[in-house]
C-alpha cells in the first residue's frame, strides 16, 4: 500500500486497513480535550482543543466524519482536518453522530469504539445508545498498537516542543533572579510565555524552599517570595502542534551543598541508565525497572512511604502519556504481564524524570526528553543538566 505524504491521511490509511483486516466496519471515537480520549482524536485529526468534546467516525471504507457541537472550536478542526475528513458542526452531538453512523454503516454490522474512559455518566448513556444498533468491539487495542510505530515527522515535532520547554525553564530561571519575585509571578509569566511562543498548552508546576516538600500547581499556593536560601524547582509542560514535551530542573541562588550536588549527579546517572535501555527491540518495561532499582537503592523511602514520588518515566505522543506503553512503565504494575510488553522502537519519545524525597533535602527532581534513534536514544532537551545557578 502506498502511504500518502500527509501525516493525517497516512494514519487514516493505516487505521482503515486495520479495521478492514479485523472485519470492523467503522471505528467510533469519543474525545474531549482533557483526558486520554483527547490524545486519540488529536492523533487521528491533528487537532484537539482543551475543554471541548467531539465524536469521530472512521469507516473502513469512505470519508471520516468529525462531529462537534462547539462552533468556535470547529474552526480548528476545519483548518487541520478538512482535507482528510468531513467536519460537521451541530447543536446535537450524539443525535448527529447517530445519523452519520447509520449513513456509513448498516445496522447489525461489527464496529469498534474508543474514548469511553473520559465519558461522564450522562455522556456514557448517550454513547451506548449511539452504538446500540451494532456489535461493538474495543478499538483502543487497534489504535494503541498503531500509535507505537512512530515516524521521523512525529519525532521532529517532539524535538520542537522540547526546544520550547527548554525556553520556558530558562525563562523561569531568569525571572527567579528578580528580587522580591514570588512563585506565582514566575508561574503566570512562564505559562504566558509558552502561549506567546505558539504552544497549544503551556503549564508548569513549581516548588520553592530550602527543603521543598510539595510541588505547587496553583497561583494561590505560590505566594512565597524567593530568597537567597531557596531552592527553585520547576516542571514545564508543553503541547506544540499536538505533541507533548516536558523539562524539569532545579535552580539555586547560592553554591549548592555537596549533598545536593551528589544527589543531582545520582539523578543524572539514573536518567542515563534509562536512556541506555532505549535501544530498539528492548522491552519497554526495562526502562522503568532500571530507574526504580536505582531510585530504591539511593532513596531511604519506599515508593509507598515516600512523601513525594510519582511516575519516574513515561512515553509521550499526541498524549502526555502514551496509552499503549503506559501500563508497562508503571512502577507498581503487574509484572506477570511483562511478556506482553511492547518493544522500544525508533522515533518513540520518552520523558525520564526520577523524583523522590530525601530527609535532608526534601524532594528532588530532574526531567529530560529522549528520542529513540535506530541504534539508541539521545536527549532532545538541551537546558543544562544538574543544578542551575540563579544569578
Amino acid at each position: 500500500m502506498i502511504m500518502p505524504a500527509n501525516e493525517t491521511a497516512r494514519r487514516m490509511a493505516i487505521l482503515k486497513a486495520s479495521l478492514a483486516a479485523n472485519g470492523i466496519a467503522a471505528l467510533v471515537v469519543y474525545g474531549n480535550g482533557a483526558g486520554e480520549s483527547g490524545g486519540t482524536v488529536r492523533y487521528l485529526t491533528s487537532w484537539m482543543p482543551q475543554n471541548s468534546d467531539a465524536i469521530l467516525i472512521v469507516p473502513a471504507e469512505g470519508m471520516p466524519v468529525l462531529i462537534t457541537s462547539d462552533k468556535n472550536r470547529a474552526r480548528g478542526f476545519i483548518r487541520f482536518f478538512s482535507e482528510d475528513g468531513q467536519v460537521v458542526k451541530t447543536n446535537n452531538l450524539f443525535g448527529t453522530a447517530k445519523e452519520a453512523l447509520a449513513s456509513a454503516v448498516p445496522r447489525g454490522k461489527f464496529i469498534a469504539q474508543a474514548g469511553e474512559f473520559d465519558l461522564t455518566a450522562g455522556r456514557a448513556k448517550e454513547f451506548r445508545a449511539l452504538l446500540s444498533p451494532y456489535e461493538v468491539a474495543d478499538g483502543n487495542t487497534i489504535l494503541n498498537k498503531q500509535r507505537l510505530e512512530r515516524t521521523p515527522f512525529e519525532a521532529e515535532k517532539h524535538r520542537k516542543a522540547t526546544a520550547l520547554a527548554d525556553k520556558l525553564v530558562a525563562h523561569a530561571m531568569g525571572i527567579a533572579a528578580i528580587k522580591g519575585v514570588t512563585g506565582a509571578d514566575i508561574m503566570a509569566d512562564v505559562e504566558y510565555f509558552g502561549r506567546r511562543l505558539g504552544a497549544d498548552l503551556s503549564v508548569c508546576w513549581i516548588a520553592i524552599g530550602e527543603r521543598p516538600a510539595e510541588t505547587m500547581f496553583e497561583l494561590f499556593e505560590l505566594t512565597e517570595t524567593l530568597g537567597p536560601d531557596s531552592r527553585f524547582q520547576i516542571g514545564a509542560t508543553i503541547c506544540l502542534d499536538g505533541y507533548f514535551s516536558q523539562v524539569l530542573r532545579i535552580g539555586t541562588f547560592k553554591e549548592p551543598s555537596a549533598r545536593l550536588k551528589e544527589t543531582a549527579a545520582a539523578i543524572i546517572a539514573m536518567q542515563d541508565a534509562a536512556l541506555a535501555k532505549m535501544v530498539p527491540g528492548t522491552p519497554v518495561h526495562a526502562i522503568s525497572d532500571v530507574l526504580e532499582s536505582m531510585i530504591d537503592e539511593y532513596c531511604p523511602y519506599t515508593r509507598a512511604t515516600d512523601p513525594f514520588r510519582f511516575q519516574a518515566c513515561h512515553a509521550m505522543s499526541c498524549s502526555y502519556v502514551d496509552p499503549g506503553i503506559a501500563p508497562f512503565l508503571y512502577a507498581d504494575r503487574d509484572k506477570s504481564f511483562d511478556l506482553e510488553s511492547p518493544l522500544v522502537m525508533e522515533n518513540q519519545v520518552y520523558e525520564v524524570h526520577p523524583n523522590f524525597t530525601l530527609p535532608d533535602l526534601g524532594h528532588v527532581v530532574a526531567g529530560d526528553v529522549a528520542v529513540v534513534g535506530s541504534d539508541g536514544a539521545s536527549w532532545a532537551s538541551k537546558f543544562p543538566r544538574g543544578i542551575f545557578p540563579i544569578s
